[in-house]
């Protein structure tokens, strides 16, 4: 196959441009970050949901308090396969804070294993923006705990519904890899040596 002179003149010049990006004697271009898309894509909430009532501080401590009594007590549904982690501001620095949920893991040296869920509390001159992201929950158990979150963000305090949370199947727990263990010899039949 021939190629024309054009066409090698183009290769050519495309090489030679290709090249000079390479030597370390050409002027180098400005690198440009790509933003975080997830990072600057607000989570919207529902549009029947309630605003969020107070200040930041005040909304993490009721929406915190609600889920530990409600969806981690010990007969609550999250309890025996999931963890709850929060971390908050202080109100001096703006009460920022994020409340997530993980996947237990027994086998880790943390046993905060994949996140599951996360509910971030954003100070906002507008007022306290409320998100909730949903990762690895279930929807029969991330839709109500995202309804009760926005609930008591709003001011509420209550549980919701007890017969909806008994109702929720138990979420899958991480099963363990270890080796099964030995029995430990009985008393008296171990023989003198």
């Amino acid at each position: 196959m021939r190629c024309s002179r054009d066409t090698r003149l183009a290769v050519t010049s495309i090489a030679a441009a290709i090249l000079a990006g390479c030597s370390s004697s050409s002027p180098s271009l400005p690198s440009v970050a790509m933003p975080d898309v997830a990072a600057i894509t607000p989570k919207l909430a529902p549009a029947d949901a309630p605003r969020p009532v107070g200040a930041p501080t005040e909304i993490y401590t009721r929406v915190g308090r609600g889920i530990l009594t409600c969806w981690f007590s010990p007969s609550g549904p999250l309890k025996p396969a999931y963890i709850y982690n929060a971390d908050a501001q202080p109100p001096s620095k703006g009460g920022a804070s994020v409340i997530s949920i993980h996947q237990r893991d027994r086998e880790a040296t943390d046993p905060r294993s994949i996140r599951a869920w996360k509910l971030a509390i954003i100070p906002d001159p507008e007022g306290t923006k409320v998100e909730i992201e949903n990762f690895k929950l279930p929807p029969e158990i991330a839709e109500p705990l995202a309804r009760d979150a926005r609930r008591w963000a709003a001011g509420e305090e209550n549980c919701s519904d007890q017969n909806t949370l008994a109702a929720t199947p138990p979420p899958p727990v991480i099963a363990s890899k270890k080796a099964p263990t030995k029995p430990a010899a009985k008393p008296g039949t171990v023989k003198p040596q």
